[in-house]
């Protein structure tokens, strides 16, 4: 068995019915993503065994209570103070003394699946990023954090996705903001030095969409953009293909990373059908940026399209799932994960 990380702004509830899974002695998770997005965020784990995980039952998925009321101690100023570790917390906790602990690069994935996903295809994705990262010894990466929002397994609610999205990108802010805060604390207040090992954030598709919100929720909340992150893949990206580009949100990502590197596919006929009936411009992930001139420093473009072991007669066709489907691709992403340079880099 393997665990890797979850956060979500799925339902989380302690109503039983046939539409949702246990999550752990008191509630249930929603599993088709037929819901509105929410603004609470939920934190858990996510066990399985690699070689038998297909179906949703094959994971286990363990969501961290929510902090009691009785264990708020509130003051006169209106604050309030927990006497427990919040979930953020205890997650931020386990993957920091991993990082204490390992004597070699044990690196962080942290995971935003595109559209078209509802609990049981983000767990199956889960599985096959551990399979193309984790497993292998030339990988970097040891963790996985996946960030799963309500997208529904329906080709016909792409709008209702793509709100989705959006909102969930300004819940993901917050995580963020708290990820920073657990920095600052162990920096200034707790004096222990960071640990070597770097968290790199992977998008897919409309995911690219949550994080392009989430960059617009972090400057709502006031935060200073400073890097979190190693490196920034986008792969597939269901964005305007100016997004990179001032006075867009996407334009700040940088500050969020060491470096960016958005893999696009000219035949990526899933965005193809993006741009023609849902959208008004050209897609990120399609054709690249629009102009490179007009990019910040250190944003990278690697053009895919003649790639040739994207394998399978469902891939071969529409050549969006080419990040853990093609070797090559695999290949060059775990090559930048390691700070090397993209050979799709033009």
């Amino acid at each position: 068995m393997v665990t890797h990380y979850i956060i979500t702004n799925r339902e989380v509830t302690s109503r039983k019915s046939s539409s949702y899974i246990s999550v752990n002695e008191k509630e249930f998770m929603r599993m088709d993503g037929d819901e509105e997005a929410r603004h609470n965020l939920r934190y858990g784990t996510v066990s399985f065994d690699p070689k038998k995980a297909k179906k949703l039952k094959d994971f286990k998925i363990q969501i961290i209570p929510e902090v009691e009321e009785s264990t708020l101690i509130k003051y006169t100023d209106g604050a309030t103070v927990s006497k427990a570790k919040f979930p953020s917390g205890q997650i931020f906790d386990e993957l920091y003394k991993a990082g204490a602990k390992a004597k070699s690069r044990e690196d962080i994935l942290v995971f935003v699946h595109g559209f078209k996903s509802d609990l049981e295809t983000a767990m199956q994705t889960l599985a096959e990023l551990h399979k193309k990262y984790v497993e292998p010894e030339d990988s970097p990466i040891c963790h996985i954090v996946l960030f799963t929002w309500p997208a529904k397994k329906h080709m016909l609610k792409y709008r209702s996705d793509a709100y989705d999205a959006a909102q969930s990108g300004f819940a993901l802010a917050r995580s963020m903001a708290s990820l920073r805060e657990y920095f600052r604390e162990k920096l200034v207040k707790d004096k222990k030095p960071l640990c070597e090992q770097k968290i790199h954030l992977l998008c897919h598709s409309m995911g690219n969409r949550v994080l392009e919100n989430m960059i617009a929720g972090l400057a709502d909340i006031g935060m200073e953009l400073h890097c979190l992150f190693g490196e920034i893949i986008l792969v597939g990206s269901d964005i305007d293909y100016d997004a990179l580009e001032r006075p867009k949100p996407m334009y700040r990502l940088i500050d969020l990373g060491e470096r960016i590197h958005v893999y696009f596919h000219n035949k990526d006929q899933a965005l193809g059908v993006s741009e023609v009936t849902k959208n008004a411009f050209n897609r990120l992930g399609r054709w690249g940026a629009k102009n490179t001139l007009s990019l910040p420093d250190d944003i990278y473009q690697c053009d895919v399209t003649d790639i040739e072991d994207d394998k399978g007669l469902l891939h071969d066709v529409i050549h969006h799932w080419y990040y853990t489907n093609s070797d090559s691709v695999v290949s060059d992403i775990t090559a930048v994960f390691w700070g090397r340079n993209s050979t799709f880099n033009f």
